[in-house]
């Protein structure tokens, strides 16, 4: 039985070893034809003329016949191989926008061209092969009747997006503009030539899986003032537009009553403050909504933003976060919406400040409806624990100022109870932050 036990372990090694041997042969087998398709590929590119290296759908206008993706059988193994071919405005003689110290606007900032050829086995991540050159054309720079767009992406704090897609369309010239790239590390590209047009027909998109997606919008006879319009190119000039996109997030909305019962079936309105046309106002997202039987919406993949939630029937009586609800890019935001028992119960809409400091005395700015003048306020921490708004004062049937006495109390969040004489009361979750400093 040893014998064998050990013969198997023997087997065992010697037939993993060979497994190993054989896919590290197989891999290079896949490398050594990946490298001479991408080296076919290139010797093909440059018998080619400089005015016919565009590829189909590439960021070279007026585009060309070159694939951008081909499909290859070597040695039984499949392959992509994935051309690029793109402008480059060298640094060396100024560029488009002029923003070299000591170099002049570059007029004319397509140098040259970039040709990438990547291949890659089919089903398998990554690349086997990558040759990369530059190709520039015999005549020099000539004055051209075309403009220039630079089209980047940033993200909602304004760092450059890598890895997302632009897309710039026109299908007023001729030939019509229909080109899509991929935004490097700069979130940038820039497309030369292109036909002018001073009528704002050119339609610019930013996109990224799992991010949301921004755009310039036409002007329509429904729509005629949009606040983010599609722009012009105007010759020999470069036309600059930012987009701004980012990771998508998640919104889980739970209606309750004034004693945080849930609300089933609520009807409901949410809209973000993006506009995207005005004179009518058209909202990026604008959408009615219904809560399911226990009072409760899931909303996935949302852009980033300030949303508010407003309902057909009934008052809402407090929102926890405070409306416009913030919500941040790649988040997941759990939004509590109190409905009020009655016409007459006391409504918070915000506070100022949002928070202050341990062991101070804070004054406190509760703004909403329905503030019996004799009304009370305090703020109770998640123990229980009470600190009563002193010094109170009611402006109106809106305002309450009042003072908060924070020595030796608990740091984090307090909310917010407001109660009227009548003893109709509004808690406002999380309404209030005491802090260290």
């Amino acid at each position: 039985m040893i014998d064998i036990s050990v013969i198997a372990l023997v087997a065992t090694g010697v037939l993993s070893a060979y497994s190993a041997s054989f896919k590290a042969m197989e891999l290079a087998k896949a490398k050594t034809a990946s490298v001479a398709l991408a080296n076919e590929k290139m010797e093909e590119i440059h018998n080619m003329s400089y005015n016919s290296l565009a590829t189909e759908h590439g960021l070279i206008y007026p585009q060309g016949t070159i694939k951008d993706n081909e499909e290859f059988v070597r040695r039984g193994v499949k392959f992509n191989v994935h051309t690029i071919i793109s402008y480059v405005d060298d640094e060396y003689d100024g560029n488009a926008d002029g923003s070299i110290v000591g170099k002049p606007k570059d007029l004319y900032p397509y140098d040259y061209k970039k040709v990438e050829v990547v291949v890659s086995k089919i089903g398998r991540t990554g690349h086997l092969a990558q040759l990369t050159t530059n190709i520039a054309a015999k005549a020099a720079e000539t004055p051209s009747n075309t403009g220039i767009i630079k089209l980047c992406v940033v993200d909602s704090t304004g760092v450059p997006v890598p890895g997302a897609t632009l897309t710039i369309q026109n299908s007023k010239v001729d030939p019509a503009v229909d080109i899509s790239g991929e935004s490097g590390t700069s979130g940038c590209i820039m497309i030369p030539n292109l036909p002018p047009d001073s009528q704002n027909n050119y339609h610019l998109t930013a996109t990224k899986d799992g991010y949301s997606t921004d755009m310039t919008y036409p002007r329509t006879s429904q729509n005629p003032n949009e606040e983010h319009q599609d722009v012009n190119v105007l010759v020999q000039n470069v036309t600059n537009k930012i987009l701004v996109i980012d990771k998508l997030s998640t919104m889980e909305i739970n209606f309750v009553d004034s004693s945080g019962n849930p609300l089933p079936n609520v009807s409901f309105h949410m809209e973000d403050s993006k506009e995207i046309y005005f004179n009518p106002t058209t909202y990026k997202y604008s959408e009615d909504l219904i809560t399911d039987a226990g009072g409760y919406m899931k909303i996935t993949n949302i852009e980033f933003g300030d949303y508010k939630i407003t309902t057909g029937s009934g008052t809402i009586a407090a929102t926890s976060p405070y409306q416009p609800v913030g919500l941040k890019a790649g988040m997941s935001l759990t939004v509590q919406v109190m409905m009020a028992n009655s016409s007459t119960q006391p409504i918070i809409l915000s506070a100022n400040p949002l928070s202050g400091k341990v062991d101070d005395v804070i004054y406190v700015t509760i703004i909403g409806n329905n503030f019996d003048s004799s009304i009370s306020a305090k703020i109770v921490n998640q123990l229980g624990i009470e600190i009563v708004g002193s010094n109170l004062t009611v402006t109106g049937d809106d305002m309450i100022d009042t003072e908060f006495d924070t020595h030796g109390a608990e740091i984090g969040f307090w909310n917010i109870v407001v109660t009227n004489p009548n003893g109709e009361s509004t808690k406002q979750l999380n309404g209030f932050e005491i802090k260290n400093e």
